[in-house]
């Protein structure tokens, strides 16, 4: 059958699932005394009608059974932890907008009133995608690279990251294309 899949539903369910861990646990039961003390302990000492009260050994000794026991809590709380972050990634989810995708609705960079006809953007189309939360900057030749260090690191990145996408340098029609465009602006 199907099943709900909306968020409100996968919300609701890791509420009762957290519900069902933090509820109050049953009081462990009495550990058994191990063989020794059982043997230790005599019926003619005890008072009368007390025999039934001797615990019987068991076969296995409560000191072997505790590193079960503690295991088992451990995984619990491992448990536990995994449900309270998987919560908490659930709350945020909810909390967090939609981020804004730069293809959708673009600015002017992705129009030709933003696009430079020598390559890359003009200064609308670098003020559009500013306006969208990106840092860019004006696109450095080669004679500003030899001024600053950092220009010529950042012309040396985007010519390697350039270079290398797919694409032709010339359209059918022989004009270079935006991408050897951009290079040529680059100097690259």
């Amino acid at each position: 059958m199907y099943a709900p899949s909306s968020f409100a539903a996968r919300v609701s369910k890791a509420a009762r699932d957290m519900n069902e861990v933090l509820a109050p646990r049953q009081a462990p039961q009495q550990p058994q005394l191990p063989q020794r003390m059982a043997a230790q302990i005599s019926p003619s000492a005890a008072p009368p009608g007390a025999a039934s009260l001797i615990p019987r050994a068991t076969p296995r000794s409560f000191q072997q059974q505790a590193p079960g026991l503690q295991q088992m809590r451990q995984m619990q709380q491992m448990q536990q932890m995994r449900q309270m972050q998987q919560m908490q990634q659930m709350r945020q989810m909810q909390q967090t907008p939609p981020t804004q995708s730069f293809s959708r609705g673009g600015g002017a960079w992705t129009r030709k009133e933003g696009q430079n006809p020598e390559g890359g953007l003009n200064e609308k189309g670098r003020a559009s995608l500013r306006a969208q939360g990106q840092d860019i900057k004006r696109p450095v030749s080669a004679k500003q690279a030899k001024k600053s260090p950092k220009a010529a690191a950042r012309r040396k990145s985007f010519c390697a990251r350039m270079s290398g996408m797919p694409g032709p340098m010339k359209d059918d029609k022989g004009r270079p294309t935006r991408k050897a465009l951009s290079l040529r602006k680059w100097d690259c």
